[in-house]
């Protein structure tokens, strides 16, 4: 059985996929192919609380980098809001029942190419349950 935090991240990239986006699960620093906008499933974290009977609970997390160009801002926070609704509706993974404690975001500019970019950060926490 997988763990709980890969299969948050499993679920994560499946999702981002679904929504038609171009999802990477590293950073490139130069991937040929690879066009903006684009969603990069990053870093996974979690707490794991293991009872006397062996069942975990915790809390996991995941962040999600959407990148995008500056000049469609449109396109850039639909996807920003379409991976956040998707991320408040789930409820479970192959094997936890999980609940939404946490979803940050945050939108910022990104001057670190030629390209006037657009950096989405998704940060999203759930309780195993």
């Amino acid at each position: 059985m997988l763990s709980p935090k890969i299969q948050l991240f499993n679920v994560v990239f499946q999702i981002s996929t679904d929504l038609g986006y171009q999802t990477i699960d590293y950073a490139p620093v130069s991937s040929p192919g690879l066009t903006y906008p684009f969603v990069h499933v990053g870093e996974s974290n979690s707490t794991d609380v293991i009872n006397n009977k062996g069942i975990i609970t915790g809390r996991i997390s995941q962040t999600i980098h959407v990148w995008g160009y500056a000049n469609d801002r449109a396109l850039f926070s639909g996807m920003m809001d379409q991976l956040e609704t998707s991320l408040r509706k789930l409820t479970r993974l192959k094997n936890y029942y999980i609940k939404l404690e946490e979803l940050q975001s945050n939108e910022i500019y990104d001057n670190t190419t030629n390209d006037n970019l657009l950096h989405g950060i998704i940060q999203v926490e759930y309780k195993l349950t």
